[in-house]
Protein backbone atom coordinates (compact mmCIF):
# COMPACT_ATOMS: atom_id res chain seq x y z
CA UNK A 1 0.00 0.00 0.00
CA UNK A 2 1.33 3.42 -0.99
CA UNK A 3 1.66 5.71 2.02
CA UNK A 4 3.62 8.61 0.52
CA UNK A 5 3.52 10.15 -2.93
CA UNK A 6 6.24 12.57 -4.05
CA UNK A 7 4.67 15.21 -6.34
CA UNK A 8 7.43 16.34 -8.69
CA UNK A 9 6.92 19.41 -10.87
CA UNK A 10 9.04 19.36 -14.03
CA UNK A 11 9.32 21.79 -16.93
CA UNK A 12 10.60 21.25 -20.46
CA UNK A 13 12.97 18.65 -21.87
CA UNK A 14 15.68 19.61 -19.40
CA UNK A 15 13.32 19.12 -16.47
CA UNK A 16 12.10 15.65 -17.41
CA UNK A 17 15.64 14.53 -18.29
CA UNK A 18 16.78 15.74 -14.89
CA UNK A 19 14.09 13.65 -13.19
CA UNK A 20 15.16 10.62 -15.22
CA UNK A 21 18.85 11.10 -14.39
CA UNK A 22 18.52 11.44 -10.62
CA UNK A 23 18.74 8.37 -8.34
CA UNK A 24 15.17 8.29 -7.03
CA UNK A 25 15.17 5.38 -4.57
CA UNK A 26 12.67 2.57 -4.81
CA UNK A 27 11.03 2.48 -1.38
CA UNK A 28 8.19 0.27 -0.27
CA UNK A 29 5.13 2.41 0.37
CA UNK A 30 6.42 5.35 -1.74
CA UNK A 31 5.56 6.38 -5.30
CA UNK A 32 6.41 9.35 -7.53
CA UNK A 33 3.95 11.45 -9.53
CA UNK A 34 5.53 13.78 -12.09
CA UNK A 35 3.46 16.61 -13.51
CA UNK A 36 5.48 17.56 -16.58
CA UNK A 37 4.90 20.80 -18.44
CA UNK A 38 6.49 19.95 -21.77
CA UNK A 39 7.77 22.80 -23.94
CA UNK A 40 7.11 21.38 -27.42
CA UNK A 41 4.31 19.73 -29.39
CA UNK A 42 5.61 16.15 -29.13
CA UNK A 43 6.33 15.21 -25.51
CA UNK A 44 8.50 12.15 -25.06
CA UNK A 45 8.73 10.56 -21.63
CA UNK A 46 12.14 8.96 -20.98
CA UNK A 47 12.01 5.16 -21.14
CA UNK A 48 13.71 4.88 -17.74
CA UNK A 49 10.66 6.51 -16.14
CA UNK A 50 8.12 4.51 -18.15
CA UNK A 51 9.80 1.30 -17.02
CA UNK A 52 9.45 2.10 -13.33
CA UNK A 53 6.29 0.85 -11.64
CA UNK A 54 6.62 3.46 -8.88
CA UNK A 55 6.58 6.39 -11.35
CA UNK A 56 3.62 8.07 -13.04
CA UNK A 57 4.21 10.93 -15.49
CA UNK A 58 1.40 13.29 -16.49
CA UNK A 59 2.29 15.47 -19.51
CA UNK A 60 0.58 18.86 -19.73
CA UNK A 61 0.82 21.78 -22.13
CA UNK A 62 0.12 24.28 -19.37
CA UNK A 63 2.60 26.86 -18.06
CA UNK A 64 3.29 28.08 -14.55
CA UNK A 65 4.64 26.32 -11.47
CA UNK A 66 1.51 26.81 -9.35
CA UNK A 67 -0.67 25.42 -12.13
CA UNK A 68 1.68 22.44 -12.29
CA UNK A 69 1.51 21.93 -8.51
CA UNK A 70 -2.29 22.05 -8.64
CA UNK A 71 -2.43 19.47 -11.43
CA UNK A 72 -0.26 17.16 -9.33
CA UNK A 73 -2.48 17.69 -6.29
CA UNK A 74 -5.59 16.87 -8.31
CA UNK A 75 -4.01 13.67 -9.66
CA UNK A 76 -2.58 12.52 -6.31
CA UNK A 77 -3.93 9.49 -4.46
CA UNK A 78 -1.71 8.66 -1.45
CA UNK A 79 -2.56 9.63 2.14
CA UNK A 80 0.68 11.63 2.49
CA UNK A 81 2.08 14.01 -0.12
CA UNK A 82 5.55 15.55 -0.38
CA UNK A 83 6.15 18.34 -2.88
CA UNK A 84 9.19 18.01 -5.10
CA UNK A 85 11.01 19.57 -8.05
CA UNK A 86 12.90 18.13 -11.00
CA UNK A 87 16.34 18.77 -9.47
CA UNK A 88 15.82 17.40 -5.96
CA UNK A 89 17.73 14.41 -4.63
CA UNK A 90 16.02 11.97 -2.25
CA UNK A 91 17.20 8.96 -0.28
CA UNK A 92 15.36 6.04 1.24
CA UNK A 93 16.05 7.50 4.70
CA UNK A 94 14.66 10.90 3.74
CA UNK A 95 11.38 9.51 2.44
CA UNK A 96 10.88 7.15 5.36
CA UNK A 97 11.54 10.11 7.68
CA UNK A 98 8.53 11.90 6.18
CA UNK A 99 6.27 8.91 6.84
CA UNK A 100 7.61 8.54 10.37
CA UNK A 101 7.08 12.25 11.10
CA UNK A 102 3.38 12.01 10.37
CA UNK A 103 3.09 8.73 12.26
CA UNK A 104 4.67 10.39 15.29
CA UNK A 105 2.45 13.49 15.02
CA UNK A 106 -1.07 12.22 14.31
CA UNK A 107 -2.63 15.58 15.18
CA UNK A 108 -0.56 17.50 12.59
CA UNK A 109 -1.83 18.11 9.04
CA UNK A 110 1.14 19.86 7.45
CA UNK A 111 4.87 19.54 8.16
CA UNK A 112 7.73 21.71 6.92
CA UNK A 113 11.10 20.00 6.86
CA UNK A 114 14.61 21.14 5.98
CA UNK A 115 16.94 20.35 3.11
CA UNK A 116 20.65 19.86 2.66
CA UNK A 117 22.84 21.90 0.29
CA UNK A 118 26.61 21.69 0.37
CA UNK A 119 27.18 24.76 -1.78
CA UNK A 120 24.34 26.92 -0.42
CA UNK A 121 23.63 25.95 3.21
CA UNK A 122 20.52 27.35 4.90
CA UNK A 123 20.24 28.20 8.58
CA UNK A 124 17.13 26.24 9.47
CA UNK A 125 15.84 26.32 13.05
CA UNK A 126 17.24 23.54 15.21
CA UNK A 127 14.07 22.98 17.26
CA UNK A 128 10.53 21.85 16.51
CA UNK A 129 8.14 24.76 15.92
CA UNK A 130 4.39 25.12 15.66
CA UNK A 131 3.62 27.37 12.70
CA UNK A 132 1.01 30.13 12.76
CA UNK A 133 2.45 32.11 9.83
CA UNK A 134 4.65 31.06 6.90
CA UNK A 135 8.33 31.25 8.03
CA UNK A 136 10.89 33.18 5.97
CA UNK A 137 12.88 29.99 5.25
CA UNK A 138 9.90 28.05 3.85
CA UNK A 139 10.71 26.15 0.65
CA UNK A 140 8.17 24.22 -1.39
CA UNK A 141 10.13 20.98 -1.82
CA UNK A 142 10.29 20.55 1.96
CA UNK A 143 6.52 20.75 2.43
CA UNK A 144 4.44 17.63 3.15
CA UNK A 145 0.82 17.20 4.15
CA UNK A 146 -2.13 14.87 4.50
CA UNK A 147 -4.05 14.72 1.22
CA UNK A 148 -7.50 14.41 2.79
CA UNK A 149 -6.98 17.60 4.80
CA UNK A 150 -6.01 19.55 1.69
CA UNK A 151 -9.00 18.14 -0.17
CA UNK A 152 -11.39 19.16 2.58
CA UNK A 153 -9.90 22.64 2.82
CA UNK A 154 -10.43 23.38 -0.87
CA UNK A 155 -7.14 25.29 -0.89
CA UNK A 156 -4.92 25.17 -3.96
CA UNK A 157 -1.83 27.08 -5.01
CA UNK A 158 -2.68 30.66 -5.95
CA UNK A 159 -1.81 30.71 -9.63
CA UNK A 160 -0.88 34.39 -9.57
CA UNK A 161 2.34 33.28 -7.82
CA UNK A 162 5.27 31.06 -8.76
CA UNK A 163 7.63 30.66 -11.72
CA UNK A 164 5.80 31.44 -14.96
CA UNK A 165 3.19 33.64 -13.24
CA UNK A 166 2.94 37.41 -12.85
CA UNK A 167 4.52 37.18 -9.40
CA UNK A 168 7.23 34.53 -9.92
CA UNK A 169 7.88 33.39 -6.34
CA UNK A 170 6.26 33.19 -2.84
CA UNK A 171 3.72 30.58 -3.95
CA UNK A 172 4.57 28.28 -1.04
CA UNK A 173 4.11 31.02 1.57
CA UNK A 174 0.73 32.01 0.13
CA UNK A 175 -0.33 28.35 -0.01
CA UNK A 176 0.57 27.68 3.62
CA UNK A 177 -1.03 30.94 4.73
CA UNK A 178 -4.30 30.02 2.99
CA UNK A 179 -4.24 26.63 4.74
CA UNK A 180 -3.53 28.16 8.14
CA UNK A 181 -6.52 30.44 7.68
CA UNK A 182 -8.59 27.29 7.21
CA UNK A 183 -7.43 26.05 10.61
CA UNK A 184 -4.96 23.34 9.63
CA UNK A 185 -2.28 22.38 12.15
CA UNK A 186 1.22 23.01 10.82
CA UNK A 187 4.59 22.09 12.26
CA UNK A 188 8.26 22.55 11.44
CA UNK A 189 10.59 19.64 12.20
CA UNK A 190 14.41 19.91 12.01
CA UNK A 191 14.53 16.78 9.87
CA UNK A 192 16.28 16.64 6.50
CA UNK A 193 14.16 15.17 3.69
CA UNK A 194 15.90 16.36 0.50
CA UNK A 195 19.11 17.59 -1.08
CA UNK A 196 19.34 20.54 -3.45
CA UNK A 197 22.57 20.82 -5.43
CA UNK A 198 22.54 24.54 -6.20
CA UNK A 199 21.00 27.83 -5.16
CA UNK A 200 17.21 27.95 -5.00
CA UNK A 201 15.26 30.38 -7.19
CA UNK A 202 14.79 32.73 -4.24
CA UNK A 203 18.52 32.81 -3.54
CA UNK A 204 19.25 33.70 -7.17
CA UNK A 205 16.57 36.36 -7.59
CA UNK A 206 15.92 37.95 -4.19
CA UNK A 207 17.15 41.42 -5.24
CA UNK A 208 15.48 41.40 -8.68
CA UNK A 209 12.36 43.51 -9.36
CA UNK A 210 10.17 40.46 -10.07
CA UNK A 211 11.10 38.92 -6.70
CA UNK A 212 10.43 42.22 -4.90
CA UNK A 213 7.05 42.39 -6.65
CA UNK A 214 6.20 38.85 -5.59
CA UNK A 215 7.16 39.62 -2.00
CA UNK A 216 4.93 42.70 -2.10
CA UNK A 217 1.92 40.83 -3.46
CA UNK A 218 2.40 37.97 -0.97
CA UNK A 219 2.67 40.38 1.96
CA UNK A 220 -0.54 42.15 0.93
CA UNK A 221 -2.33 38.80 0.98
CA UNK A 222 -0.70 37.44 4.15
CA UNK A 223 -0.56 40.71 6.12
CA UNK A 224 -3.43 42.83 4.74
CA UNK A 225 -3.32 45.32 7.64
CA UNK A 226 0.40 45.68 8.28
CA UNK A 227 2.01 45.37 4.83
CA UNK A 228 2.78 49.15 4.55
CA UNK A 229 4.96 49.06 7.67
CA UNK A 230 6.59 45.84 6.51
CA UNK A 231 7.29 47.46 3.14
CA UNK A 232 9.07 50.37 4.79
CA UNK A 233 11.05 48.03 7.06
CA UNK A 234 12.19 45.93 4.11
CA UNK A 235 13.07 49.04 2.12
CA UNK A 236 15.32 50.23 4.96
CA UNK A 237 17.05 46.86 5.02
CA UNK A 238 17.35 46.70 1.24
CA UNK A 239 19.89 49.49 0.81
CA UNK A 240 21.65 52.41 2.47
CA UNK A 241 20.87 54.53 -0.57
CA UNK A 242 17.73 56.70 -0.45
CA UNK A 243 17.40 56.35 -4.22
CA UNK A 244 17.44 52.55 -3.99
CA UNK A 245 14.94 52.60 -1.12
CA UNK A 246 12.59 54.76 -3.16
CA UNK A 247 12.98 52.39 -6.10
CA UNK A 248 12.19 49.44 -3.80
CA UNK A 249 9.01 51.10 -2.49
CA UNK A 250 7.97 52.06 -6.02
CA UNK A 251 8.24 48.41 -7.13
CA UNK A 252 6.24 47.33 -4.07
CA UNK A 253 3.41 49.81 -4.70
CA UNK A 254 3.18 48.90 -8.37
CA UNK A 255 2.95 45.23 -7.41
CA UNK A 256 0.21 45.98 -4.86
CA UNK A 257 -1.79 47.78 -7.55
CA UNK A 258 -1.40 44.90 -10.03
CA UNK A 259 -2.20 42.28 -7.41
CA UNK A 260 -5.45 43.98 -6.45
CA UNK A 261 -6.51 44.30 -10.08
CA UNK A 262 -5.79 40.69 -11.09
CA UNK A 263 -8.52 38.14 -10.27
CA UNK A 264 -7.62 34.97 -8.39
CA UNK A 265 -6.35 32.07 -10.49
CA UNK A 266 -8.09 28.75 -10.97
CA UNK A 267 -9.12 27.39 -7.60
CA UNK A 268 -10.83 24.12 -6.78
CA UNK A 269 -13.81 24.57 -4.48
Amino acid sequence: MIQLQVLISAYGAKGIQSVASLPHPEVEGVSYLVSWQYADDSPEIPRSLLDRKDFTVIPTSTRGLSINRNLALEASSAPLLLLGDDDIIYSREYLLAVIEAFRSHPDVDFICFRYKSERHPVDHPVSELRLTKPPWWLISFCMAFRRDVIEKSGVRFDERFGIGAEFPSAEESVFLNDLLRKGIKALYLPVTVAEHPGATTVMRTETMPDFISAKAAAFVKIYPLTWPMRMITHALRFSDSMKERQRYISIWLDAVRRFRQKPHGRKKS
